[in-house]
């Protein structure tokens, strides 16, 4: 048990100054009769374990290196970070390999002893739109396959939590509806559906956007497009990639004063390159460039990131003015409510949001 006195503790609903709180078992709760273990000064804070539902990478390895050193470097990697908790993203490839992606998340996640928690994978392709892949591989793309998925949540004991998913493709209707009646996560990404489209494949299942603005039809006053409709929808919980690359601090402001902090979830969508300098890398089977903290194919179009969460906080506050409950809230609450899981643990900022310790 470990008992933290001195930094401001913030949960989503409340603020405490100078608590002693108890860090037992991976659950937060609030003692204040407890002798203190670790002692801080009272201009640090206290928030509970980030979770980051959309990460490909990081230290130089990807998800879809389909290797248990890959997952533990990557999850090594986030717990420095203060996130404690990921899905495993993968992406648009093919068959035989995301396969093989989703059996060693499945595997790792069973014997898992440290670093972040794989929560399991978010299934970002192949059921995409050709519009907008990003970057990823055009050739690859499949319509939504249930027979497939069911296949592959067979093989890895359910582990597939999320899937991306063009709602505008072929048999995505059938699709989204088994999501939801299977419980797993429906998210409306890479996707060239209108707003008309958007709002009946959320009346169909989808609770879920894939980098809000990224990779989707955006708002335009007579063709309000995906955006508006995912905007407005309070079903939907919208994925933000909040670096001031994918979304500048106004459309990060607009999105939190339309949505508000109880609907946003801070992503990175990092890649491999992320905690890595410049330079050139591999994703999905394609060249990345990475210069002045932005990642791009060899045509220039984006390619995830190598943003970490604390600076997706750090890049928030500054756009919206948010408070640290509000960021709690994008990072942790929203995101474990997502999933239906707890947070896991405690994070140490210091006064400019630098994370100085994790507590599990």
């Amino acid at each position: 048990m470990i008992v933290i006195q001195g930094p401001t503790y913030h949960s989503d609903k409340k603020t405490i100054p100078d608590a002693k709180i108890v860090v037992n078992n991976g659950k937060l709760s609030v003692n204040n009769t407890a002798k203190a273990t670790h002692k801080f000064p009272r201009e640090y804070h206290l928030i509970p374990g980030m979770i980051d539902m959309h990460i490909h990478g990081s230290c130089g390895y990807d998800v879809m290196d389909a290797t248990p050193e890959a997952l533990q470097t990557i999850a090594d990697s986030l717990l420095k970070q203060g996130t404690t908790g990921f899905l495993a993203t993968t992406m648009t490839g093919e068959i035989e390999n995301i396969e093989a992606a989703l059996i060693n998340a499945a595997e790792f996640a069973k014997q898992q002893t440290s670093g972040a928690k794989v929560l399991g994978v978010h299934l970002e392709g192949p059921f995409i739109a050709p519009e907008f892949t990003g970057a990823q591989r055009r050739e690859l793309i499949i319509s939504p396959d249930i027979k497939l998925f069911q296949r592959w949540q067979e093989k890895t004991n359910n582990v597939i939590k999320m899937v991306t998913i063009a709602p505008e493709q072929k048999n995505s209707t059938e699709f989204i509806q088994y999501l939801k009646k299977t419980g797993v996560i429906a998210s409306f990404g890479h996707s060239n559906a209108d707003y008309k489209q958007t709002n009946q494949a959320i009346d169909d299942g989808i609770t879920h956007a894939t980098h809000l603005f990224n990779a989707m039809r955006g708002i335009h006053h007579r063709q309000p497009g995906a955006v508006t409709a995912l905007l407005l929808r309070d079903e939907v919980y919208a994925e933000l990639i909040c670096d001031n690359i994918h979304l500048v601090p106004a459309i990060i402001d607009l999105a939190y004063r339309m949505k508000t902090a109880d609907r946003l979830i801070l992503v990175t969508d990092a890649t491999r390159a992320q905690c890595m300098k410049d330079g050139e890398y591999e994703l999905g089977g394609q060249k990345i460039i990475v210069q002045n903290k932005a990642v791009h194919l060899a045509d220039g179009t984006l390619a995830g990131s190598v943003l970490t969460l604390p600076e997706a906080m750090k890049y928030t506050i500054e756009a919206t003015g948010c408070d640290l409950s509000d960021i709690v809230k994008m990072t942790s609450t929203n995101p474990s409510d997502q999933l239906n899981i707890n947070t896991r643990g405690a994070v140490l900022l210091d006064a400019e949001y630098n994370v100085v310790d994790v507590f599990l």
